[in-house]
Order: C-alpha cells, then sequence, then structure tokens
C-alpha cells in the first residue's frame, strides 16, 4: 500500500506542466508599422547601448522583477535618407520579464526603436523579440530604411 501510495505522489508531483514562453517571431516590419500607428513619438537608432554601470543589478536575488537602467545609445538615427542622422543620447532601458523570462541590455550593437516619454526615449527589453534587435544585419537595416523611404513595410 506504501509504495501504491508513493508511486501516486511521485506521478502527481512528476505531471506538473512544463512552463515554457511562446513568444511571435521577431518581425521588423511590424514593430515598424506599430510605431507608426502609434499615438507616441518614436526614434529608431542603430548604435551600441551602454549602460549605467551603477544602474546594474548587483546580483541575480530580484529575478524576474522588471528593471529600469539609465544607458548611453551611440550611433545613427533614422530619417528620410537612411541611418544618417547622429545619434548620442542618454536613454532609460526598461527591462520587462514574463514569469522567470526576462530581457537583457544587448551588448554590441542593436537597432532600437525608442519611445519618447515625458522628455525621455525609453528602450524597452523583454523576453521577446520587438522593438529591438540585437546584432542588426544589412537586410535589417535595408527592410527599415525601405519602410520609411519607399513607403513599403512588409505588406
Amino acid at each position: 500500500m506504501k509504495r501504491l501510495l508513493l508511486s501516486l505522489l511521485a506521478s502527481a508531483v512528476l505531471a506538473q506542466p512544463a512552463l515554457a514562453l511562446s513568444c511571435a517571431p521577431a518581425d521588423l516590419s511590424r514593430d515598424f508599422r506599430a510605431a507608426a500607428e502609434s499615438e507616441d513619438t518614436w526614434v529608431v537608432v542603430e548604435g551600441v547601448v551602454t549602460p549605467d554601470r551603477a544602474s546594474l543589478p548587483t546580483s541575480s536575488d530580484d529575478k524576474g522583477v522588471p528593471r529600469t537602467l539609465n544607458a548611453r545609445l551611440k550611433g545613427m538615427s533614422l530619417g528620410a535618407g537612411g541611418f544618417v542622422n547622429e545619434f548620442d543620447a542618454d536613454i532609460t532601458v526598461n527591462v520587462t520579464c514574463a514569469g522567470p523570462w526576462c530581457g537583457s541590455v544587448p551588448s554590441g550593437k542593436v537597432l532600437a526603436f525608442l519611445r519618447q516619454q515625458d522628455g525621455t526615449l525609453v528602450m524597452t527589453s523583454g523576453p521577446c523579440p520587438a522593438m529591438l534587435y540585437a546584432n542588426p544585419t544589412d537586410a535589417q537595416k535595408a527592410e527599415i530604411v525601405a519602410c520609411v523611404t519607399e513607403g513599403s513595410c512588409g505588406q
């Protein structure tokens, strides 16, 4: 009888659902259209993000908790002629989470949609890819330039 109870208990514990994060595939054109249709003001920048080391978490104790970090983004912003405008500004990075899965501050080059909020440019980094692309390819840069210069954006 004890074996039967232990077996049932073990089965109940092992039968718990596996947790997984399901994200839609990254879609640069969809993100561009969402920004264009939004009432918010957006700036698209290709450059390098340098987080303020003082605002980085010092431990992993707060895993799963959204964080706001200060950073500097230096590169080129998107205009009518492509990525032709120099950009060098302090930004806020909102790192959001979905359960235990959180975004991060990417290292290296990024293609980022920055939303203007209360006089500050805000980059959001979540667990699913949207509005932020690490190490953008030439094809991705050409796609976003076409959205502006040709008015065709993956439609």
